[in-house]
């Protein structure tokens, strides 16, 4: 029997709904369903009852439930304790962010990091991925630490800030709002936005949530990550939101780069809220640290 089941079942068992269940296992609503229709076959018995709407407990599940409860709280002591040890003989860290970030934070400090460290790390960079798969991998523990935009889900990480500042508006010189030293929301009103794809960024629905309790018209279109919210403003003739970085490195003539007083971003490194810190990892935060920038 996989052993992630009976997390599974004691998460169902304790939110009493399989899509809220799924959500905070990151896992789809129907792969769960699937994994607890397989636990009952196994068993032989029903241990949930959802006729009522609501996802209660048999007479059985109480019983499964009671012991699967330990099986996980004794799993995770196990675990911890066998991923420190290996953490502190090792001191492999695998090192992962948000497509984009390295642009601010360079892939270069991982091999500063390595050459410099003095507890024995090794930080192993992968591949860089969004927020919602860094999150994923996170999880399932196929990263240790992670650069995500902020707002970090703290119900399951931890997280360090190392970088706060405001988005920009990428707008053309012909731009009603081109010769502001500084815009806010209120200001988009009736214009078109290109934003970053918020099924993939944490931060763009934060942002289209703000925009749209500002204004009543402001028409939002997507791309799916930040050089192309500047390749389709241009192609498009409309204005674009992105970091300071891209604003003033990516630059195109005739826009130009202007401060959203009322739209904040920044990231941070995140890591397993059940992760025990190692030497190691201490170190490699210090580094992280060292390195943040904070405009505001």
């Amino acid at each position: 029997m996989d052993s992630n089941v009976f997390r599974y079942f004691v998460e169902t068992a304790q939110s009493k709904n399989y899509t809220h269940a799924a959500r905070a296992l990151y896992i789809t609503p129907q792969g769960l369903q699937a994994s607890l229709r397989r636990l009952e076959t196994t068993m032989g018995v029903p241990l949930f009852d959802s006729r009522t709407g609501a996802v209660e407990l048999t007479d059985y599940g109480r019983a499964f439930y009671r012991h699967a409860r330990s099986i996980v709280q004794e799993y995770d002591v196990m675990e911890q304790e066998i991923e420190g040890l290996k953490r502190s003989k090792t001191g492999h860290i695998r090192f992962s962010g948000s497509t984009g970030l390295f642009n601010i934070i360079p892939v270069e400090i991982v091999d500063e990091f390595n050459a410099k460290s003095k507890t024995g790390a090794h930080v192993e960079l992968t591949r860089t991925l969004v927020d919602f798969d860094c999150e994923n991998s996170l999880f399932d523990k196929a990263c240790d630490f992670a650069l995500i935009n902020d707002p970090i889900d703290h119900t399951m990480f931890s997280s360090v800030p190392l970088h706060h500042d405001v988005m920009f508006l990428w707008a053309s010189e012909d731009s009603p709002l081109a010769s502001r030293q500084s815009v806010s929301c209120s200001d988009f009103e009736g214009i078109t936005l290109v934003c970053v794809n918020p099924q993939e960024f944490r931060t763009s629905c934060v942002v289209e949530d703000t925009i749209h309790n500002a204004v009543d018209k402001c028409t939002i279109i997507h791309a799916d990550e930040m050089i192309a919210v500047i390749e389709k403003a241009i192609a498009k003739g409309v204005c674009g939101l992105v970091p300071r970085t891209h604003a003033e490195f990516f630059t195109h003539e005739g826009y130009r780069g202007i401060p959203v007083t009322d739209l904040p971003w920044g990231f941070s490194v995140a890591y397993r809220l059940d992760r025990v810190l190692s030497e190691q990892d201490r170190e490699f935060i210090e580094f992280l640290k060292s390195r943040a920038v904070f405009y505001c």
